[in-house]
């Protein structure tokens, strides 16, 4: 790369020793932004899933589901919101709050496990007016984990 096409941040890790992984850990800071956008926006579709199944059940007069769902509504944006401003995976610099390479990887080993629980959500989104119970249950288990990750977060 020549001189003129690095970056401010890339000619000093060229410049001060010990910094060259400076780099390395920005981008994973990066993609741990990007896997929190990705996640957030499938459980936003979840959720205008369940919105959908609620304008079904009101169509078929199934009345009795629509406090549920309603709940799991609230809980799925509760859930993207949680993960689209959850703290991302690298501090920088200069932060205050500093945490490792084996945290980082514990953190991202957890992230897999979100991704498996918005999987579930997906599935039981399929079955629209089954909803309510299946898809509480995978957005309890969801909010566990996200509870988790902040925990591990915080050890960090």
């Amino acid at each position: 790369m020549l001189r003129s096409e690095k970056n401010f941040l890339e000619r000093i890790a060229d410049i001060i020793p010990g910094l060259a992984g400076y780099r390395a850990r920005e981008d994973r800071r990066t993609t741990d932004k990007r896997l929190r956008e990705y996640l957030a926006a499938r459980l936003d579709r979840v959720r205008d899933q369940v919105e959908s199944a609620k304008l079904q059940a009101t169509n078929a007069g199934q009345l009795a589901v629509l406090n549920d769902l309603g709940l799991l509504h609230r809980k799925l944006q509760g859930a993207a919101d949680s993960v689209r401003f959850a703290s991302y995976g690298y501090t920088g610099l200069f932060d205050q709050v500093k945490i490792g390479d084996a945290e980082l990887e514990a953190l991202y080993a957890h992230d897999l496990k979100i991704l498996e629980a918005v999987e579930a959500l997906e599935s039981a989104a399929a079955d629209a007016l089954g909803l309510s119970r299946s898809g509480m249950n995978a957005v309890v288990a969801l909010e566990g984990l996200l509870a988790e990750r902040r925990n591990l977060w915080e050890k960090g």
